[in-house]
């Protein structure tokens, strides 16, 4: 029995085998296509509808609109209408021509798509109808044909398209690598230039200050991935009525060696309210836009948003002691000659690690506020830094002006007075450098990050665990009614 088992199963795979190699070299089945002829094939695109036409045409591998106006198209939905119609599959012809093509949709089509190949063909219109009651099809037929089909249900959607839906919405085409220059003019009359040189950004106007690299890098990439919202109107007769005849901001860019403008003018909100949309112009064209308000707010940007906001700059390799200062307590980080630190308190001096000093030099190099809150600062006392949490002193070999940094932590809260301290609401942390009259918000973690006591510096075996205070400590700077906001 069981030998008469293995023979079945045997002769069962030697006729599975056979068919699947049999079927392997048989020509693959081709696709009832409607019309054979490849997305690449075609060279042109009319959706004639009842009281209007569109038309497409592909130049140099790209698409633009013809009619109703001349645009760029949206490459993306001009190649989808293109491949829906070279992939149109045809699942069923009805055998027998209908009485009336009522019923169907055809009498009166919604629709009629031709194309244009490459090779100078114009194939036969597309009448499209409606989509049948059961199977997932709709009802087509060709110009030159009296025979309706059954296509997909998804081939209608697929191809009935409004200008709208197949213009370009790229707001600006530029590459953020060919930027050269960047002006903000806003109607207050203020304005600010940023330009680069070697590839470093610089705020030009109305001051001189290094940018914040990424802060522009963000802006550029904003603006290159912004999209239109809606088209509002070709050949606007009043701008005013867009808040465009005097915009709230334009922001040009300078591209290439020639230097080439690009605009965009914001004017006021789109009305009704629940369209949370701005009206847009490039300054090159006529055309009014909207755009969603996000656009506008990651676009105008201050001075002190797009300032590099290091704390201070200086080169780690360059520091050759660095005093730290916590209320009256202090202690002193000193580099010998031969590249090794020891911590100096009081009279006492003890080997420092290295590799933690090394380690704190960087982050302190690499501490940014995260704002501006002002420039120049008003007053100390609001942000702690008369009596800082804690000061850092930074002593150079090639230079005998030393760097300072004063970092104050504040409790906010609603109250003042009474016996009872009113309950902290939030807390905030500054710091300040001698190289710059700003004030930084930092971070709590940036903040702690920093804020360093003697022990944390030592060996790990000669660090050993204080049992009060580190010589760090200080409690934090309480102000009640006092909120600065970051400047804009």
């Amino acid at each position: 029995m069981r030998i008469r088992n293995t023979l079945i199963v045997l002769i069962l795979l030697a006729v599975v085998g056979g068919y699947a190699y049999y079927a392997s070299k048989q020509p693959a089945e081709e696709k009832n296509k409607l019309f054979q002829i490849k997305a690449d094939d075609i060279a042109a695109i009319t959706l004639k509808y009842p009281d209007h036409e569109i038309e497409l045409a592909k130049e140099a591998g790209k698409w633009t609109l013809v009619k109703p106006i001349k645009a760029d198209a949206d490459e993306f939905a001009a190649n989808s209408v293109a491949r829906s119609i070279a992939d149109c599959e045809i699942k069923k012809t009805l055998t027998e021509q209908p009485a009336s093509l009522e019923p169907f949709g055809l009498a009166k089509p919604d629709l009629i798509v031709t194309v244009t190949t490459t090779d100078k063909r114009t194939l036969p219109g597309i009448e499209i109808g409606k989509t049948s009651p059961v199977g997932f099809s709709a009802y087509i037929k060709t110009t030159d044909k009296p025979e309706v089909m059954l296509t997909s249900s998804a081939f209608p959607p697929e191809v009935k398209k409004t200008v709208n839906e197949l213009r370009n919405r790229e707001l600006l085409r530029f590459d953020a690598d060919d930027v050269q220059k960047i002006t903000f003019e806003r109607d207050d009359g203020s304005s600010v230039e940023l330009d680069k040189e070697h590839e470093i950004w610089s705020i030009v106007k109305p001051k001189k200050y290094r940018a914040d690299q990424g802060a522009v890098r963000q802006l550029l990439s904003s603006l290159s991935g912004s999209r239109i919202e809606e088209f509002v109107s070709e050949q606007p007769d009043n701008l005013a009525k867009f808040g465009l005849d005097k915009p709230h901001l334009t922001i040009s860019l300078f591209i290439g060696k020639e230097a080439a403008r690009q605009s965009l003018l914001f004017g006021t909100k789109q009305t009704p309210a629940e369209k949370d949309a701005v009206y847009v112009r490039r300054g090159e064209s006529a055309p009014v836009y909207t755009v969603h308000s996000f656009v506008l707010a990651d676009s105008d940007k201050t001075v002190n948003e797009l300032r590099d906001k290091t704390v201070i700059a200086f080169e780690p390799s360059n520091v050759n002691m660095m005093k730290i200062t916590a209320g009256a307590k202090s202690f002193t980080l000193e580099r010998s000659a031969d590249g090794k630190w020891q911590i100096i308190e009081g009279s006492s001096k003890t080997a420092a690690d290295v590799t933690k000093v090394a380690q704190f030099l960087d982050k302190l190099r690499d501490l940014k506020g995260k704002s501006i809150v002002e420039d120049p600062m008003s007053d100390p006392k609001k942000f702690g830094i008369d009596a800082p949490t804690e000061e850092l002193t930074l002593g150079f070999k090639d230079n005998k002006v030393p760097g300072a940094v004063k970092l104050a932590k504040v409790e906010r809260r609603n109250q003042a007075g009474g016996a009872t301290p009113a309950p902290i609401v939030r807390t905030d942390y500054y710091a300040t450098s001698s190289t710059s009259s700003a004030v930084y918000e930092l971070n709590n973690l940036e903040f702690d990050e920093v804020i360093k006591p003697a022990k944390d510096f030592r060996p790990e075996s000669a660090a050993t665990p204080s049992p009060g205070a580190s010589p760090t400590a200080r409690p934090a700077v309480s102000h009640a009614h006092s909120t600065p906001s970051p400047a804009k």
